[in-house]
């Protein structure tokens, strides 16, 4: 039996979903919030996107959220602002193919650029936006509390390289 993953718009029906990957994949000093997630489906900028997992089996079965990414556009610059995949589900293309599909969204838009923060040590993720062309930008000391940096990264979308702008 395999878990074939769909991602999908997310829906504010969702949110408890979203917050179980939150406590999956987070710290509690590092989690969002319900009041968070739920502006980023107010904000009209605003992609929020799901991978839902179904068994393979013959017997049907509620959906499993097992990864979510949320981006925003304001005028042709995005924000990556959340990607979080089960632990369980980890290194099996959810993460990447939330963060792909998220930059469809912005080339959709005409978006130019995207920017993202992540922490300094986090190799995984790391190794993941330099696979999808992102490059550093800058460095945040302490960003997520003492000792926690943050680096900032970047990536040119196909319609940002169309006006000039290089990552």
């Amino acid at each position: 039996m395999t878990d074939q993953a769909v991602i999908r718009t997310a829906e504010p029906a969702d949110l408890d979903g979203l917050l179980a990957l939150e406590v999956a994949g987070f710290d509690e000093a590092s989690r969002w919030s319900r009041d968070s997630w739920a502006a980023e489906f107010a904000g009209g900028d605003r992609c929020v996107l799901v991978a839902e997992c179904r068994s393979g089996g013959s017997e049907p079965d509620p959906a499993e959220l097992v990864g979510v990414a949320t981006f925003q556009l304001v005028a042709d610059v995005a924000d990556l602002h959340r990607v979080v995949v089960a632990p369980e589900h980890r290194r099996h293309g959810i993460g990447r193919g939330l963060i792909e599909a998220g930059l469809a969204w912005v080339e959709e838009r005409r978006g130019g650029r995207v920017l993202l923060e992540v922490e300094h040590d986090n190799a995984p993720a790391l190794a993941l936006y330099r696979w999808l062309g992102f490059t550093e930008l800058a460095r945040r000391k302490d960003y997520y509390g003492a000792g926690r940096h943050a680096l900032v990264m970047q990536r040119t979308t196909g319609t940002g390289r169309d006006h000039g702008m290089e990552s």
